[in-house]
C-alpha cells in the first residue's frame, strides 16, 4: 500500500514539475523605465528664508520648484536652461514636534477635534515647514540669453 502512495507522489511530481519549470519561463518582469527628464528655461534665485537653497522660477508656466544640484550658486540671478530629473531616491525625514509645538504642548488640555483639524494640511502643523516647493534635481544647466523679471 505504501508502494502505491510513493508511486502516485512521484509521478504527480514529475507530472507538475515541467509545468513550473514553463510557468517560470514565460513570467516576465516588467522593464525598468528610464527615468524622465525635463527641459526648462527660467530664472534661478536663492531662498529668501533658507539661503543655502536654490529657487527657479519657469517662465513658461511660472511654476516655482526648489532646485537640488551642484553648480547652481555661480547662476543665480541668470537666466538659464536647466535639465532635470526627479529628486533623488534618498530617505527624508519630518522632524519637530507635530501638529505644532503649541498643540503638543498642551497634549491633553485641548479638546481632540482641536488637534485635529491644526494637523490637516494648511493647519498648524504644515506652519513648521518652510519650503514646501515641488524638488528638482538638476542634472544639467547652461546660461541663455535674456534677462530675469
Amino acid at each position: 500500500m505504501t508502494g502505491y502512495l510513493t508511486g502516485g507522489l512521484l509521478a504527480a511530481m514529475l507530472v507538475f514539475q515541467p509545468g513550473a519549470a514553463t510557468f517560470a519561463q514565460t513570467a516576465k518582469t516588467p522593464a525598468k523605465e528610464a527615468p524622465k527628464q525635463i527641459r526648462l528655461n527660467g530664472c534661478i534665485s536663492r531662498d529668501t528664508a533658507t539661503p543655502a537653497q536654490f529657487n527657479f522660477l519657469d517662465n513658461d508656466s511660472g511654476g516655482k520648484y526648489r532646485l537640488t544640484g551642484k553648480g547652481l550658486k555661480k547662476f543665480v540671478g541668470q537666466r538659464v536652461e536647466i535639465v532635470a530629473g526627479p529628486p533623488g531616491k534618498g530617505v527624508t525625514f519630518k522632524t519637530g514636534l507635530l501638529p505644532s509645538p503649541n498643540i503638543a504642548a498642551q497634549a491633553g488640555a485641548i479638546d481632540t477635534a482641536t488637534a485635529a483639524v491644526a494637523n490637516l494640511p494648511g493647519g498648524a502643523a504644515d506652519a513648521n515647514i518652510v519650503n514646501t516647493l515641488p524638488e528638482l534635481r538638476v542634472i544639467g544647466l547652461r546660461g541663455v540669453e535674456g534677462a530675469c523679471q
